[in-house]
């Protein structure tokens, strides 16, 4: 005995894509959040920095050690700050693209039946397995991106190490 064909509802899968892709939405607007209140944070140290640079005694070794200790944390908070706001623009893209697809499959199933686009050739599968090969790119590429900033941070890190070790030696 055959089971009997079961084809997937395509009104059923697209909601659901479009419910993932609603969910990869949030989390992205959640992570543009955190940056740009990190960004923040990094442009009041600074702003506090140079204000105390401005009314310390520049001559003074401590002093101007410090200031450099901070303006270097700085700017590595900073380097990194840019590297995430990279990967959550490309993410962004790529959420975007998603979008856009979505919507305009979900324009195809709206149209009356006899209106409705043949199923695809090879060169039309061929040409979506590309775009598909895109898109995974664009992941990788963005998964980079977090690696690279998490090398900054673990290069931050060995610095202030290795800086601590030289204070402390001296």
């Amino acid at each position: 005995m055959s089971e009997p064909d079961h084809k997937p509802d395509p009104e059923r899968e697209l909601s659901k894509e479009q419910s993932v892709a609603d969910l990869e939405q949030v989390l992205g607007d959640r992570g543009q959040l955190l940056g740009d209140r990190d960004q923040g944070r990094i442009e009041q140290d600074q702003a506090r920095l140079d204000s105390e640079r401005q009314t310390e005694d520049p001559d003074h070794e401590t002093t101007a050690k410090a200031f450099d200790d901070r303006q270097g944390r700085l700017d590595r908070a900073q380097a990194n700050q840019d590297v995430n706001q990279q990967a959550i623009d490309h993410a962004q893209t790529g959420r975007d693209d998603q979008q856009e697809g979505i919507d305009e499959l979900q324009e195809v199933h709206d149209l009356p039946p006899s209106q409705q686009p043949k199923p695809a050739g090879a060169s039309k599968l061929e040409q979506d397995a590309r775009g598909r090969a895109a898109a995974a790119r664009e992941r990788a590429e963005a998964a980079l991106l977090r690696a690279q900033a998490s090398l900054l941070r673990a290069e931050a890190a060995e610095k202030r190490t290795r800086d601590q070790t030289q204070r402390d030696q001296d």
